[in-house]
């Protein structure tokens, strides 16, 4: 008995082809990916290719054609935040600190090509972590040695951070980097520092007391001089308004209506006397 194996054959055919269809596919996918490059948002490529060098043009955000053995390298154009944890630094008065630092940078379009001859094909994370922390190092290490380890605690803080900023700007700025909104943590001293800056904020909340007491006290004593001064003029005044016939009606008005004993000179008033007896 033959056995009819044409639809199987037919079947096997379908398969095949299929996969050789989807095989073709995926290569084609695949060679394309080889000449495509994506640029996120925020970014430019610079493009290297091993025949011709660094280009000129960069690449912005979009998809791109490149050539097979083009090495694309991004830079950020728009801000991006990097933080620096535990750089030590000294202070004016001798005392060494460690602080958390954060800072916003970007990179100047037309200077991306610079920035890559520079450094070569790195990812930018290379360059924050080597390149600027170390500038940014030297910037703080001069802007914080003008300053005591207690205007690092206090509203100088602020103002050295500002300064910080400046140094660390002004020295990468050739290189085409921004930097924006530098703040600075709170010190970490050692103990012995850290036991300095307890007396010594001690020592100005004692201080403070005292000036806050004396305040009062002079307060106090203007008090008492003013009332002092008030009830003198005022007695002066009463002083002045007092005389024979104001006392004569007082004594009158408390009269009861009897005769004193005493009329002599010598009694408070004189009693009118009838000369015509």
């Amino acid at each position: 008995m033959e056995v009819n194996t044409e639809p199987k054959k037919g079947n096997n055919r379908k398969i095949v082809g299929g996969v050789i269809v989807g095989l073709t596919l995926a290569l084609a996918i695949f060679i394309t990916s080889l000449f495509i490059e994506k640029i996120p948002n925020g970014y430019v490529g610079v493009v290297y290719s091993p025949n011709g060098g660094v280009q000129n043009e960069t690449l912005d955000q979009g998809w791109h054609l490149v050539g097979l053995f083009d090495k694309v390298t991004r830079y950020p154009i728009r801000m991006q935040t990097v933080n620096y944890k535990n750089i030590q630094v000294a202070t004016s008065d001798g005392k060494n600190i460690t602080m958390d630092f954060a800072y916003n940078y970007s990179i100047q379009p037309d200077k991306v090509v610079s920035v890559f001859n520079k450094f070569g094909p790195v990812d930018v994370s290379v360059i924050e972590d080597s390149y600027l922390k170390t500038r940014f190092w030297d910037a703080g290490r001069k802007a914080i040695a003008k300053y005591s380890v207690i205007d690092t605690y206090g509203e100088k803080s602020s103002e050295a951070a500002v300064k910080i900023q400046e140094i660390f700007s002004e020295d990468v700025s050739d290189l085409g980097f921004i930097v924006d909104n530098l703040t600075l943590g709170v010190p970490k001293p050692d103990k012995s520092t850290q036991a300095a800056i307890n007396k010594r904020v001690e020592a100005a909340q004692e201080l403070e007391r005292k000036q806050i007491e004396l305040k009062i006290a002079q307060a106090e004593a203007e008090k008492k001089k003013i009332e002092a001064q008030g009830i003198a003029e005022y007695n002066e005044i009463i002083k002045k308004s007092i005389s024979p016939e104001v006392i004569q009606n007082k004594w009158i008005e408390k009269w009861d209506g009897k005769m004193p004993k005493a009329t002599g000179t010598n009694s408070l008033i004189q009693i009118p006397t009838d000369d015509k007896k």
